[in-house]
């Protein structure tokens, strides 16, 4: 998927499928609560891909914005303000571009499920770091510590998978070496592992759409 062909409608399209599939088994890991973690996770990103969807006319700044006001209006669950908060600061982040590129995607990703939240002054997280400790079990909390094995998987393949990710956004060919190790570091994970219903729905999302995006 080229940054000119980017939509982020179909992109929550495929986190909504995903999270489908694995909506029992995210009910399941919310027993301290009422178990539907799952189905409001599949509501709020269907509330979000429907409002991105109306708002294709509009820049993506702007659409994200309206996004962002629709979930925190009919979203469910503790992930609606969240996914509200890190869709309003996307779109600030996003102001003024009329194309986005793909890493663009993750640092919104990065935003939206807890990786962002960074205050004024603060050096920006690396949104492919916070998106690959997601996706191999790090919890969707600002700050929060990476396991040992998502720290492992990060050190050896993070540079390539850098690479790729510079190389889509810059419209180069991809050598097939960083395509590998990128994809083997957000696909080859289970983020259900993750010990949190949020760890393992971020996970869910992050892989869905960056599988997507790298296509």
């Amino acid at each position: 998927m080229s940054q000119s062909d980017i939509d982020l409608s179909k992109l929550f399209g495929a986190a909504m499928s995903a999270i489908n599939e694995n909506r029992d088994e995210l009910n399941g890991k919310d027993e301290e609560n009422h178990p539907n973690h799952g189905d409001n996770v599949y509501n709020n990103l269907n509330v979000i891909k429907n409002t991105l969807q109306s708002q294709q006319d509009q820049s993506p700044s702007d659409a994200l914005r309206a996004a962002a006001e629709a979930v925190a209006k009919d979203g469910k669950g503790s992930t609606a303000p969240q996914y509200a908060a890190g869709l309003q600061q996307a779109a600030t982040q996003l102001e003024g571009k009329d194309e986005l590129n793909h890493m663009d995607v993750a640092s919104l990703l990065n935003s939206m499920l807890g990786g962002g939240g960074q205050q004024p002054g603060q050096a920006t997280a690396d949104p492919m770091s916070s998106i690959l400790g997601l996706v191999t079990g790090g919890q969707p909390q600002q700050g929060a510590a990476q396991s040992s094995q998502a720290q492992a998987i990060l050190g050896k393949v993070l540079p390539a998978g850098m690479a790729f990710m510079r190389a889509k956004a810059s419209g180069a060919d991809t050598k097939s070496a960083a395509m590998q190790a990128a994809m083997s570091a957000m696909m080859g994970s289970n983020p259900l592992q993750a010990a949190t219903p949020g760890g393992a729905s971020g996970g869910l999302i992050a892989q869905s759409i960056m599988k997507s995006l790298l296509g």
